[in-house]
Formats: structure tokens, C-alpha cells, sequence
């Protein structure tokens, strides 16, 4: 389990664009190589009939391109998580260094093998947050293939551009990420604040093209590369009221690029849902 500053090692300092800074994990050009080089295991978990294992097995299939692979299951890792040769993509649970009551969040992460105790000690080459602990599965599985393409895209894009470091990472993908007037985001309608539910309200702070569709039209969107698409990602507790945190992202399916992150503390004013000050931030992208 590691601690993390914040979320994703984020920093609540918000730039004059008013994208939060975020500070995002990149292995060194002699640790991607040897990514590059290994067998990558993807540890899946240890319920036979998750559904998150369905969703990883379907979309390393169809979307993995970087690695030979090999599925096992968290029973496995212990034997072989020192092995030099080996690249693990598995879950990896991570809580904020100042939260006191160290709620636990589920990433995805990257990371190598070697002499150490465990994952929390093993390098990270990417991760990316899925999903407060102990979330239902079907509220998360239908966006596992686009958390795969964006492992593929950052860990070809960090060893493509050797100059990149967690310190200049995130404007990169911010410049990188492209025009929203091309792009059409999807969402589910409940993910949003009841304020700006309406096609009208929302398109007062969102000028761009937007659509509320459902679960399986996302993962379609996803699985088919569905060119300049972008959708949100929202990880909330739902179940439970006394987690704080809401977390928002918003990523082009097409190959996993982040076109906004950031997160809110959940109050009486500002629920857990994309709220109309995030329309207005992710339109001042332009």
C-alpha cells in the first residue's frame, strides 16, 4: 500500500489555465528499456469471476501491443515479483499522505521486478487511478481498455522523449491533448452536477460538443477507437459518506491522453458529480 502526497501525487496548485498540476510518475530511459525487454504479467485478481478481470483479460487481448504477456493472479506475485526479467500491470492501492483516515483508492500501475520487499518498493512506470476501494466492479469495468491505451501511450511517450520528467509530464500531455472544438465528451448524465444536467445548462458553461449516453455506448466508443472522442472518468464513493474526496478525469479513448484532472472535497455545495466549475475550467482549455 503506498502513501501518496495526493491523489496521483497531485498538487493543488492551479495554474493560470486552471488545470491542476500534476506530478506523474515517468521511469527512467534505462527502466523503460527494460520494460520494454521484460515479460509483462497481468495480475488479475484472485475471484475467478471478477469482472474486472474479464474487462483487463478482453482489453490487454485486444488493445496491448508493447510486451509479450502473461495473465496471473495476485496468488502469483510473490513468486515472481523478484524476478529482474518480469514487468507487472496490477493493482496497487495508494491513500492521501494527509488524510487521516487514509482512505484507500485502487490504481492501476506499472512496475518492475527486482529485489524488493514489495510493489510499494518496486519502480512505478505509470499509474492511474481506478476507483475508490471496494467500488462496484460495473461502475469502472466498461473503462479498463482506455486505461490500457494510456499505459501504451505514456509508456511509448517517456521513452520516445528522454527530456520528460514528473516535473514537465503533465504540460506535456496538457499541449499535447489537442482542441476540444474537434472533440465530442461523453458522459453519463447522473455523473453530472443536477445544475447543468440539462443539454441547455450544460452548454452554457461547455460550449463544445458534449452527449449523455449510457455504460455501453462508452465502451464501444472505447473498444473502436472512436476518433476525437473524449469521456469522463469520475471516481466518487457513492456507498459510502463518509469518503471525501471526488475525483475527476477526462481522456481521449482513442489513445488514453488526458485532457483534464482534478479533484474536489465533497460538501453540501459541491457533490460528488463533475461540477459546472469544471465545465468552465476544461472549456478554458481553448
Amino acid at each position: 500500500m503506498k502513501k501518496i502526497q495526493s491523489l496521483f501525487i497531485i498538487m493543488l496548485i492551479f495554474s493560470i489555465s486552471c488545470f491542476a498540476q500534476i506530478n506523474i510518475p515517468v521511469g527512467t530511459q534505462s527502466q523503460l528499456n527494460k520494460f520494454l525487454n521484460s515479460k509483462t504479467y497481468v495480475v488479475l485478481k484472485n475471484d475467478r469471476m471478477s469482472e474486472y478481470n474479464f474487462a483487463m483479460e478482453e482489453a490487454i487481448e485486444k488493445h496491448w501491443t508493447l510486451t509479450d504477456y502473461e495473465f496471473v493472479y495476485e496468488s502469483d506475485f510473490k513468486n515472481l515479483q523478484k524476478d529482474p526479467n518480469n514487468s507487472f500491470i496490477m493493482i496497487n492501492q495508494v491513500y492521501f499522505e494527509k488524510d487521516k483516515t487514509q482512505t484507500l483508492f485502487d490504481f492501476i500501475i506499472v512496475t518492475l521486478g527486482g529485489n524488493h520487499r514489495n510493489a510499494d518498493e518496486m519502480p512505478t512506470l505509470c499509474a492511474i487511478p481506478l476507483c475508490y476501494k471496494g467500488a462496484l466492479e460495473s461502475d469502472y469495468d466498461y473503462k479498463i481498455p482506455m486505461m490500457v491505451k494510456h499505459i501504451e501511450n505514456h509508456i511509448s511517450t517517456c521513452k520516445a522523449n528522454p527530456s520528460l520528467n514528473e516535473d514537465n509530464i503533465a504540460d506535456y500531455y496538457m499541449n499535447k491533448s489537442g482542441s476540444l472544438k474537434k472533440k465530442t465528451l461523453y458522459l453519463l448524465k447522473e455523473e453530472v452536477e443536477p445544475e447543468v444536467r440539462t443539454k441547455n445548462s450544460f452548454a452554457s458553461s461547455y460550449p463544445y460538443n458534449f452527449d449523455y449516453t449510457t455504460r455501453e455506448n462508452i465502451k464501444n466508443i472505447i473498444d473502436n477507437n472512436t476518433k476525437d472522442a473524449i469521456i469522463l472518468h469520475l471516481i466518487c464513493p457513492k456507498l459510502n459518506n463518509t469518503l471525501s474526496y471526488c475525483i475527476k478525469i477526462i481522456i481521449d479513448t482513442e489513445n488514453g491522453l488526458i485532457f483534464y484532472w482534478d479533484q474536489h472535497k465533497i460538501s453540501k455545495n459541491n457533490g460528488d458529480y463533475l461540477l459546472k466549475s469544471d465545465l468552465k475550467k476544461l472549456a478554458k482549455k481553448e
